[in-house]
């Protein structure tokens, strides 16, 4: 895949996020090789359709794409990770917990000091969908400014733990400054597997504009199904294979912040991601 030139934001403009719709699905054929072509044909298109929530992927035709992980830090994986990303001059971004953050802030400076995107994940893994609005907020505020206080650095975008959060609360952390992605497609690497396969899931839900959702840790092991493993696999070597697909089939990674510098939002508009208030 050959790249074509990055689309840029004019100069004192600003992109409008696309936001599909049902009927933009229902009109006309999406055109090959953007965020629409790809994901009608994938079937990645979220139905049904409601109110934006959050940003979950960007509409190019540009063979790039976000790595992004969740859950961590953990001394036991990250360190392998950023070992990996190193060695191949690659960069990600980390949505982190504040609680783990502050055990080992060593991990959340490394991840900063070795060109890594930091982002919040919140303060632990209970989902926003338990607690009261204005309490799921004040938490989101005051794990931001533990990270950031870690860290050292400013934290602009948020996912919630599970992708799922109510409106009123989606409104309440726009207000805090923070801006939320949710993710395109996953490895479901939260159980374990071969790391063949946990690759080859990750490899196979990049595509143009694509932010694809790892973990570095499994931050819930409470929730784990009565048939379902922890994960043992080696995380960064997953990491290695999906590199290695990917930039062999031509794309370049990218962090979350540059893809939203560059490219319209596409907002998320799935009823199942949000819960009425």
């Amino acid at each position: 895949m050959s790249a074509a030139t990055p689309t840029t934001v004019p100069r004192g403009r600003r992109m409008r996020p696309l936001v599909v719709r049902r009927r933009d699905i229902e009109r006309d054929a999406p055109p090959a090789g953007s965020f629409r072509g790809v994901a009608y044909a994938r079937g990645l298109l979220p139905s049904p359709l409601t109110t934006p929530l959050g940003t979950f992927c960007v509409d190019t035709a540009d063979p790039v794409f976000a790595l992004t992980y969740d859950d961590g830090p953990d001394p036991a994986s990250t360190p392998a990770v950023l070992d990996t990303l190193a060695e191949h001059g690659a960069r990600a971004t980390f949505f982190v917990l504040s609680e783990p953050a502050r055990r080992h802030p060593d991990i959340v400076r490394r991840i900063v000091d070795e060109g890594h995107e930091l982002a919040l994940h919140g303060r632990d893994h209970r989902s926003l969908l338990t607690l009261p609005d204005r309490v799921a907020v004040a938490s989101v505020r005051d794990a931001r400014a533990a990270v950031e206080d870690v860290a050292g650095h400013r934290v602009r975008l948020f996912r919630p733990p599970y992708g799922a959060h109510t409106l009123q609360q989606a409104l309440g952390i726009r207000r805090l400054g923070l801006e939320t992605v949710i993710w395109s497609g996953d490895a479901f690497d939260w159980v374990h597997d071969e790391e063949s396969a946990v690759a080859r899931r990750a490899v196979a839900a990049v595509f143009p504009g694509a932010i694809v959702l790892l973990h570095d840790t499994r931050a819930d092991p409470e929730t784990l199904g009565p048939d379902e493993r922890l994960p043992a696999f080696d995380r960064a070597d997953v990491l290695r294979r999906i590199l290695e697909a990917t930039r062999a089939e031509g794309y370049d990674e990218r962090t979350v912040g540059d893809l939203l510098a560059r490219y319209r939002r596409v907002k998320s508009m799935a009823r199942e991601r949000m819960a009425r208030a």
